[in-house]
């Protein structure tokens, strides 16, 4: 009878409960070392050393798939001289391969094989794997004992069941095959370490993504930002020559206007990977109404030719948050846009800052509201996201309130947009941004 896909898997899950009681407590006691989540290659290395201290085994290989590639990839050994490990780690195995390992005939546990090969299927260039390759022809005078030739195969399994590596034993320290119970204790630990592996491989994806990123980052920052500066400098220097028509220098005017912009997006781009990157390190409290008064000045010190007020409400309290270098950048994004996007000959900004609780935590919540444009109901919910405001006329500004989220977030903070009036949107906005308390020290 076949089994239902939900039956094996809880028959799994009820096999794995009963280790052997003489490998349990040690098995517990690596656990959290290879479930600990980090480079691959370092949870294999972990794995591999685990079980042989574990189970007593002299050398051992991991293999990993290599997604891209689809083959598997010896990527960990344990046992073996810096020589032989250097050359083992250039073998590489196919699915093919591996499935003439994975014969009923040679299976001793579920995904566990010991395969026992004749003196005529060694397979030259193998050599590295053994430690005294002479000795595969010598005839096997106990079926306990390991011979040169014989090896365990262990698969490693995902959460889906699909096959993502290998551990491949091959000797012992007593140079015995492992008895019944040690056999088991191994399965039910390649299972455990299974799930380390697709940990890790998900963690270093994850890194290998971060990496990339930043390293376009650095590219779009650099060397294309450099490019657009030389042409700001060009465009500029044939405006200041005075000898272009008024209609072509109208419209070099505004190519100057939008390479700037360029200049400020790629900008703001690159604060965005740095926030991704750095924005919750080296926290520390920091004071917010120290942080207002900065932001405050900036704005209007680049706002000098509108008639702006910024009315900023501290009272008697000192508002102390976890933060870094980046709280100002919150702030000025946020003043930055209510400035812009408000129509009024006079601009007036009110800024004030309150407690706001969602238990068991308490925040110092920062108010900023204007007068402006406003921001429709249907948009509030996105205008935080990349790029999200500057095609719409609503407030946003390409990456600025981007910024503002993703610090926020590194904070463990919140940020929200509601009507200054209740109910008419077109009437201005109040911007909120609630940071956890903390103490001055």
């Amino acid at each position: 009878m076949q089994h239902s896909p939900a039956k094996t898997k809880r028959e799994r899950k009820d096999r794995a409960f009963p280790a052997p009681p003489r490998f349990a407590g040690e098995m517990l006691s690596v656990l959290s070392d290879i479930m600990t989540v980090g480079h691959l290659d370092g949870v294999l290395q972990k794995i591999g050393s685990s079980v042989a201290e574990l189970f007593s085994m002299r050398t051992l290989v991991i293999g990993v798939l290599d997604e891209s590639e689809q083959i598997f990839r010896v990527r960990a050994t344990h046992g073996y001289d810096p020589e032989s490990d250097k050359k083992i780690k250039k073998f590489t195995y196919t699915y093919e391969r591996l499935k003439s390992d994975l014969d009923d005939r040679y299976r001793i546990a579920d995904n566990v094989y010991l395969i026992r090969p004749k003196p005529e299927e060694f397979i030259k260039g193998e050599e590295p794997f053994y430690k005294n390759v002479h000795d595969v022809h010598k005839p096997r005078t106990d079926p306990n004992r390991w011979h040169e030739l014989d090896y365990i195969r262990i698969m490693f399994h995902n959460r889906e069941g699909e096959q993502i590596g290998f551990l491949e034993i091959n000797d012992s320290v007593d140079d015995m095959i492992p008895d019944a119970s040690t056999i088991e204790a191994i399965q039910i630990f390649a299972e455990l370490a299974g799930v380390a592996i697709e940990n890790a491989t998900m963690f270093q994806r994850q890194v290998e993504i971060a990496q990339r990123s930043k390293f376009l980052s650095d590219i779009i920052a650099h060397d294309i930002n450099n490019y657009n500066q030389v042409i700001t400098s060009y465009l500029q220097m044939v405006l200041e020559s005075g000898s272009v028509p008024e209609k072509t220098s109208a419209y070099l005017q505004r190519a100057s206007v939008a390479a700037w912009g360029i200049s400020e997006m790629i900008q703001r781009a690159n604060m965005l990977v740095k926030i991704e990157h750095e924005g919750a390190a080296n926290l520390g409290p920091v004071e917010l109404g120290e942080v207002l008064r900065e932001s405050i000045d900036e704005v209007l010190r680049e706002n000098q030719e509108k008639n702006v007020k910024i009315d900023l409400k501290l009272g008697n309290h000192r508002y102390f948050v976890m933060g870094n270098e980046l709280a100002n950048d919150i702030f000025t994004n946020i003043l930055d846009n209510a400035v812009k996007y408000d129509p009024h000959e006079k601009v007036v900004v009110d800024v004030n800052i309150g407690e706001f609780t969602v238990e068991p935590r308490r925040y110092w919540c920062v108010s900023i509201a204007d007068s402006g444009i406003g921001i429709p109901d249907s948009k509030k919910n996105i205008v935080f996201g990349r790029f999200k405001g500057a095609d719409t006329g609503s407030p946003g500004g390409g990456l600025g309130l981007s910024i503002v989220s993703a610090i926020v977030e590194a904070y463990r903070g919140m940020v929200w947009v509601e009507d200054r009036v209740p109910g008419q949107s077109s009437k201005g906005c109040v911007f909120r941004v609630a940071l956890p308390m903390t103490s001055a020290k």
